[in-house]
């Protein structure tokens, strides 16, 4: 019978050679497959597979790796800091809504929250267009500026949105400020969280040109397998709002040992 492929993560594309060079090295096929089969090339990530056979095997590398342990020691110093909740958004009606759920949550544990942006420049140095991602689609002729001009409207508008909502009662008073970050989202949010050190991450499942068949996004796909941060990722048109009348919570796991712990 043959050994059917399994996707052991997702990462851009230059993670994913870093990774699939590693595990080859220790005598593991990989495969690196397009997360957006309808639009390969503009795909914001990538899938690395391997025989489930190999599974395990390649579980222990990864633990035992030092691409892990650098992250370890990130939660070790960062373990008695105040509590923080990250929200990385793109100014959907989707993100808001994480987002005000996350102000919702940081309010009960009494924690700060920093709202974040991640957009794509065109000047930005990347070959790979964005497809599933919480960055804006531009056009080339639009300047590093202005982009980042209309970024920061977008942003101040939010930010008016939650005072608004505090102010009238809708949203509980938090301390919370915004960062804006240029770059591929997913990899700006994994580097962004360690250097914010949160004690979670509240962001929707899928981005703003989210597709019907993805139960999870590239982009959140991502941060939860590479970021050591716990991710809270908020389905579509979840009807309450407040975290505490969640009914059903699923967790994803690949069933390592930071899992289990």
């Amino acid at each position: 019978m043959e050994d059917k492929l399994v996707t052991l993560a997702i990462h851009t594309f230059e993670k994913a050679q870093i990774l699939k060079t590693m595990l080859e090295t220790e005598g593991i096929e990989v495969y690196i497959h397009n997360v957006n089969q309808i639009q390969p090339v503009v795909s914001a990530g990538v899938r690395v597979r391997i025989k489930e056979s190999d599974l395990p095997h390649a579980l222990r590398i990864i633990e035992d790796s030092k691409w892990l342990s650098e992250d370890a020691e990130q939660e070790e110093k960062a373990g008695h800091q105040e509590k923080k909740i990250l929200i990385p958004i793109d100014f959907s009606d989707y993100s808001i809504k994480a987002c005000e759920l996350g102000i919702n949550y940081a309010h009960k544990v009494g924690a700060e929250v920093m709202i974040m942006h991640a957009y794509f420049s065109p000047y930005f140095p990347s070959a790979i267009p964005m497809g599933d991602t919480l960055a804006y689609q531009v056009n080339e002729e639009e300047t590093a500026q202005n982009v980042l001009k209309r970024v920061q409207i977008d942003m101040e508008n939010i930010c008016t949105l939650i005072n608004r909502k505090i102010h009238s009662g809708e949203l509980p008073k938090v301390k919370y400020n915004y960062v804006l970050r240029e770059g591929l989202p997913e990899e700006e949010i994994i580097a962004y969280s360690k250097e914010y050190h949160p004690s979670l991450i509240v962001m929707g499942t899928r981005g703003k040109s989210q597709k019907d068949m993805d139960l999870i996004g590239s982009v959140t796909g991502e941060v939860i397998e590479v970021n050591k941060v716990p991710v809270l990722a908020i389905p579509e048109n979840v009807p309450f709002e407040d975290l505490s009348e969640a009914k059903n919570i699923a967790f994803a796991t690949s069933f390592n040992q930071r899992d289990l712990v």
